[in-house]
């Protein structure tokens, strides 16, 4: 596949703190790529970075082998967008407002109708956006992204503040655009919605990659992960640290969270019995995005 964002050694300094510490990630042509962190995680401020809306202090990033630090134009040139909340002319209709950045690109008029047609707006084009409901302008926001016909779409929280049918009109439409060669970054804290969409995650916190890989991956059936609450933590560790099917051992408060070979409890229950660890209470992790998000994080799901 080849990879059409590469970021390297990324780093964002202000006022000597890093809000970016050396991030790297690629993206590949087709990816439905999620960007998970955290409120000030450092989400924002890369993608900013990447849309050559704020520099670097170092570090490097590529869009379609494109510098974005020395060939700005032609880095830019493939990337549509929708950051933060998006905004229109109320007092315009929907067509008009397309108007306004189509101009900006010197495309035609028909280049309109083929967005809204995209995102569905096509028979609401001539009402104003006053008039619009929240799903409405969230799909507008996206027809303004694919404007300049790009092969690389950054959504940033695509679906916020949508009841459960939007988010899922939004859900539907992403998919149904990705099957068109677009490659799609998207923020979101709607990790079930991540979960749903993309094949690919990264997350970052306090401005450094934890984790990344693809959401199969992660998920994957090969392990079966358990919470174990113990009065002898410390001794349930090291008997858990000898067991060959135990994978991992994370201490979190008064829990122990193990990661084992999939169908192979009944051995952990086994020798901790018969080492005298008295159990309290043994519980199966549901696999999902959310809860690998929290473990990645070092965060207890409540």
């Amino acid at each position: 596949m080849k990879c059409v964002v590469k970021v390297e050694n990324l780093v964002k300094k202000k006022n000597n703190i890093k809000l970016v510490d050396g991030i790297n990630f690629e993206v590949n042509s087709g990816d439905i790529y999620g960007f998970l962190g955290p409120n000030g995680a450092g989400k924002s401020t890369t993608i900013k970075m990447i849309l050559g809306l704020v520099k670097p202090t170092n570090g490097k990033i590529q869009i379609n082998n494109y510098d974005i630090k020395t060939d700005k134009k032609n880095a830019l040139s493939s990337i549509g967008a929708m950051i933060e909340a998006p905004s229109f002319y109320d007092y315009l209709t929907g067509y008009k407002n397309l108007c306004i950045y189509k101009n900006l690109y010197n495309l035609p008029s028909t280049r309109i109708n083929e967005v809204l047609k995209l995102v569905g707006l096509e028979n609401d084009k001539n009402k104003k956006v006053r008039n619009y409901s929240l799903g409405m302008k969230q799909r507008l926001a996206i027809a303004r992204a694919f404007i300049n016909k790009p092969s690389i779409v950054i959504l940033d929280e695509p679906t916020n503040g949508l009841d459960p049918t939007g988010i899922v009109e939004i859900r539907n439409l992403i998919k149904k655009l990705s099957n068109n060669n677009t490659t799609f970054i998207i923020c979101s804290h709607i990790l079930s919605e991540i979960q749903e969409i993309c094949n690919k995650v990264v997350i970052i916190n306090k401005g450094k990659v934890v984790q990344q890989g693809l959401v199969k991956d992660l998920l994957s059936d090969e392990f079966d992960e358990y919470e174990i609450c113990t009065p002898a933590l410390n001794k349930a560790k090291l008997i858990l640290n000898n067991i060959s099917v135990v994978h991992s051992i994370k201490s979190l408060n008064d829990k122990l969270q193990i990661k084992i070979l999939k169908g192979r409890i009944g051995l952990i229950n086994k020798e901790l019995s018969l080492n005298d660890i008295e159990i309290t209470s043994i519980d199966k992790k549901e696999k999902n995005l959310e809860t690998y998000f929290f473990n990645a994080l070092g965060k207890e799901v409540h």
